[in-house]
């Protein structure tokens, strides 16, 4: 049977299959068939009935799986390949169709790798085609020489001269490429991929980019052909040209504007491999914005924001053609990455009764469904019985996410595989979908549709929503929950259910709690906020010990985290750079007790708060969540994206409250 080999990051083709459960029994199908059915009934049986004769007069193979395996045993190259890996071992498998014997040569129960593939007639011994995939004879390259070769590479010998004390290694792989590691203590820092055929290294790994793929500037992993000059820079030039004020170009709007765009220099690092230089380029605009939006909440004078007829005739124009844009784009060129491939695991999960923390398919057990290119097994028998690819921390997200792509995987299914999941593509495009048309209810709601079209709009051409999009990933689903919370802003009951919707997501959110707790009506808010949540969180009763798993596999193991993708713990990965834990700790101590204080602001000005003011304090307390956080990455953006857009577009005639968030 033929399969589709890729990396799991890059998305992989694949037939879907069925889960078992999906289908009903025979004796429950042939009651719920009607009469307009049967005729179809009664002619697949006529159809049927010679096709299971004929196959019930075929005769069974002539060869048994041993006498297969003997024919291709007895090639002198197969033989070569079995000295040169003492591990490997035959699969063989008859196909009746053609009435030949596959018969592979596995390098070992530890890789899975296809060494060599036959194709044999039954009953003759006849060779049809052989494929060796596998090298013969000695190594051409020793370790020392393998070594030798790594260590000779520029950026192996600039890196490691940071080091005193390293230890390094060279190993020769099933797949006939050295490997040499070299290692500060536990850490490794330095890796080269040599092929031992060639002697030319294929992959030089420094730093981080030795334990983090996403850190190696792969093409094609993130984004796609959204980061490609053509797609980005005029995507860039619309949103630009879109919102800025054509008559007042030298004003604080236009800045705005530009560090909301700002976010693409850092890409661009992050594009080549360089986090050393794209990870602190996330944090000026981060900054500006959070001090950006403390200004616009602490402002009370008016504020006009004007959409002339022609320019909202362009703009609907533009969001009708940059979704249908969006959504091609993600037809036709994108790929699932591992939140998107979560949502659908966790959601199959609810559908078959389990709540989905603590029971995602892990990296063990028995292989199945075939190999990689790297030799890496496609999935791993679970403990439920099914074959699944594993994503062993795929349930660090809210119950929200999970439940979000349950319509999704109950119409289209999920195969077990990490393969093209059409699940994960319906969902992510449902959620800009969602997110587009919440920002055009929100800014309908606070005050006028050209104002809505204005933002929906922003959406629609910021580049860095359609990076997310592209990635098939879940944080749309944040930026859509946010965006209707807003839309919701004048009843009190419904918006805070939205806040739970929105705080449980990816629980990010959860810092916008206090500045809702200090508007008008707060209590019929946060008593709609706390039913909303347990009914959100409902799931984790039915289990033994759930809350507690649930708080060990979300919270606890975000806080533990050290990744290259935080300028406070990117330390750990250069010898040159201070390190800045104690002063992350500090910093986070400072923002928690500022988030906290905004519920118990004086309440004469917190009633006093106007739209734009909510939606700005809203963003300030998301934004510093984020730049404290020992992890981000640029679909992040779509957390804060929609309360920026309110704060910095919705109009304030009066800079008091104008009913817009009052009950």
């Amino acid at each position: 049977m033929a399969r589709t080999q890729g990396a799991p990051i890059s998305g992989i083709s694949g037939r879907l299959r069925t889960p078992p459960g999906d289908d009903l029994q025979p004796h429950e199908r042939m009651r719920l068939l009607g009469r307009s059915t049967r005729p179809l009934l009664i002619a697949a049986i006529l159809v049927a009935v010679p096709q299971a004769a004929l196959a019930a007069g075929r005769p069974g193979p002539a060869y048994t799986p041993a006498q297969a395996i003997a024919v291709m045993a007895s090639d002198p190259t197969v033989g070569a390949l079995r000295s040169n890996h003492p591990g490997s071992y035959f699969q063989a498998t008859f196909e009746t169709s053609d009435r030949t014997w596959r018969v592979r040569l596995i390098a070992s129960t530890k890789t899975h790798r296809v060494l060599a593939t036959f194709a044999i007639v039954d009953g003759l011994g006849t060779v049809l085609t052989r494929s060796i995939t596998g090298s013969v004879g000695p190594p051409h390259l020793t370790a020392a020489r393998a070594a030798a070769i790594a260590a000779a590479q520029p950026r192996i010998h600039s890196w490691l001269a940071q080091y005193r004390r390293l230890t390094r290694t060279s190993t020769l792989g099933e797949d006939r490429v050295w490997t040499v590691t070299w290692a500060a203590g536990t850490d490794q820092v330095a890796q080269v991929h040599i092929p031992d055929t060639s002697g030319k290294p294929t992959d030089v790994w420094t730093g981080p980019q030795v334990g983090w793929m996403m850190t190696r500037g792969l093409k094609d992993a993130y984004g796609r052909k959204v980061v490609d000059p053509w797609v980005l820079v005029p995507m860039c030039l619309i949103f630009l040209g879109g919102l800025v004020d054509w008559r007042r170009l030298r004003s604080l709007r236009t800045l705005d504007m530009l560090m909301l765009l700002s976010f693409v220099v850092s890409l661009g690092f992050f594009d080549q491999g360089d986090v050393f230089i794209s990870t602190p380029l996330q944090y000026p605009p981060m900054l500006y914005l959070a001090v950006r939006m403390v200004m616009i909440a602490r402002a009370r004078g008016p504020r006009r924001i004007q959409v002339g007829e022609r320019h909202m005739l362009v703009l609907i124009g533009l969001v009708f053609a940059l979704m249908g844009f969006r959504l091609g784009l993600n037809n036709q060129n994108s790929n699932v990455i591992d939140v998107g491939y979560a949502g659908v695991v966790g959601a199959s999960r609810i559908l078959h009764g389990q709540v989905p923390y603590g029971h995602f398919p892990q990296p063990q057990g028995t292989p199945c469904g075939g190999d990689y290119a790297n030799g890496d097994p496609v999935g791993y028998v679970q403990s439920n019985g099914r074959c699944e690819s594993p994503i062993a921390n795929g349930d660090t997200y809210g119950p929200t996410v999970y439940l979000a792509y349950v319509p999704a995987v109950a119409a289209l299914g999920w195969s077990g595989r990490w393969d093209s999941l059409p699940a994960a593509h319906v969902a992510a495009s449902a959620f800009d979908i969602l997110a587009v048309v919440g920002l055009f209810v929100a800014g309908w709601r606070l005050r006028s549709a050209r104002i809505g079209v204005l933002m929906a709009f922003a959406w629609a051409a910021n580049p860095f929503t359609a990076y997310t999009l592209n990635m098939n990933a879940n944080d749309g689903l944040v930026g859509a929950a946010v965006a209707w919370t807003l839309a919701a802003l004048s009843v009190p009951a419904v918006r805070g259910a939205l806040l739970a919707v929105a705080g449980f997501t990816k629980l990010a959110p959860l810092a916008m709690v206090p500045v809702f707790a200090g508007l008008r009506s707060r209590r019929a808010t946060m008593a709609s906020f706390l039913l909303a949540s347990i009914a959100l969180c409902s799931m984790l009763f039915f289990e033994h010990r759930g809350l507690t798993v649930f708080w060990d596999r979300t919270l606890a193991y975000q806080a533990d985290r050290i990744t290259p993708m935080s300028i406070w713990t990117l330390p750990n990965y250069h010898p040159g750079w201070p390190h800045l834990e104690g002063i992350q700790k500090m910093l986070q101590i400072l923002v928690a007790i500022g988030i906290g204080l905004l519920a118990f602001l004086p309440r004469r000005r917190a009633a006093g708060r106007d739209a734009a003011a909510v939606a700005a304090l809203c963003a300030a307390a998301v934004l510093a969540a984020q730049m404290v956080a020992s992890y981000w990455f640029y679909p992040y953006i779509c957390w804060w994206l929609p309360a920026v857009l309110v704060a910095m577009f919705v109009p304030r005639y009066d800079g008091g409250g104008d009913g817009a968030v009052s009950a």
